[in-house]
């Protein structure tokens, strides 16, 4: 499905696959599309984040479009891919347009080092999930975008910690009933 001609300079961002196949952002176009804004891809609350909606997938509301887009580590994506079994589409923006476009930036200092991100990370490890090398975008926040069928933004979750990431019920729940 192409996106419409409105949908400008956001549709046209553009993105990389897991395995370096170029694409952009329109090619996923959908009513809703919802992005999930990994720090990295070896960020292990990050990658248990990104299994649990693949899991969920189903969930979603007809019509809607997860994807995962970092901005680095194209080789962490793969084994997440490969190893771990996710489905969803794992991009690669290295520019970080999609992260500017919804306001999601970096992690302050605090926000890097509080007990809430720790705890997010120990929780991965007990899920089986372990370290790997980090990243320069490993001071990204996580985040979560949605976008609607023009590539407007109607949902923006900025992290404030390590692994802060909406409960995926409740994504679902903003999804399917939003209360803007």
């Amino acid at each position: 499905m192409t996106p419409p001609a409105s949908s400008g300079t956001t549709a046209s961002i553009a993105l990389a696959d897991a395995y370096g196949e170029p694409t952009t952002l329109g090619v996923f176009h959908a009513d809703p599309l919802v992005v999930i804004l990994v720090r990295y891809f070896g960020c292990l609350p990050c990658q248990d984040f990104v299994r649990e909606v693949d899991r969920s997938i189903d969930r979603f509301p007809e019509g809607s479009r997860v994807i995962a887009v970092g901005g680095s580590a194209d080789y962490q994506a793969r084994w997440l891919h490969e190893t771990k079994g996710v489905d969803m589409p794992l991009l690669l923006d290295p520019e970080q347009r999609v992260r500017a476009v919804a306001g999601v930036g970096d992690l302050t200092a605090r926000q890097m080092s509080s007990l809430s991100g720790a705890g997010n990370y120990v929780k991965s490890l007990f899920r089986g999930f372990r370290p790997q090398v980090p990243t320069a975008d490993a001071t990204k926040a996580p985040g979560v975008v949605v976008f609607g069928p023009d590539f407007s933004i109607r949902w923006v979750h900025r992290g404030e910690a390590l692994g802060d990431y909406p409960p995926v019920d409740a994504l679902i729940a903003r999804i399917t009933s939003p209360t803007d």
